[in-house]
């Protein structure tokens, strides 16, 4: 709902000062959205696979504690677990970047005096 309503108030002709839409961030806007859908259901696939289909993972003795704790860990090397954390990662850096970059905007826009 969040990424419609930052569309909608993107496009709208009320919240713009010229007559241009600012295309980076709608840009910006879209890709956010599109990675964290790709996190949360790429997570959402390991959590049913771990607690659904590995419920009953007998865990390794001295290592690995037995469930479905222990069956993420024993698959967390594969891509099925790096993607999303790749994903979260990358939305964080970019979060931060809009952060970053408006502070940045601010100090060109309101020098000091």
């Amino acid at each position: 709902m969040l990424f419609f309503q930052c569309l909608g108030a993107l496009f709208s002709p009320a919240n713009r000062r010229g007559r241009n839409v600012k295309w980076g961030l709608v840009a910006y806007t879209v890709a956010m959205f599109s990675i964290v859908t790709v996190f949360t259901a790429m997570n959402l696939n390991v959590q049913s696979d771990s607690f659904i289909d590995n419920r009953e993972f007998p865990g390794v003795p001295d290592v690995l504690p037995a469930g479905p704790i222990g069956y993420q860990y024993f698959i967390y090397s594969r891509p099925l677990t790096i993607i999303p954390n790749l994903m979260f990662l990358l939305n964080n850096w970019l979060a931060d970047g809009l952060l970053v970059g408006s502070i940045f905007d601010a100090a060109v826009t309101f020098p000091s005096v």
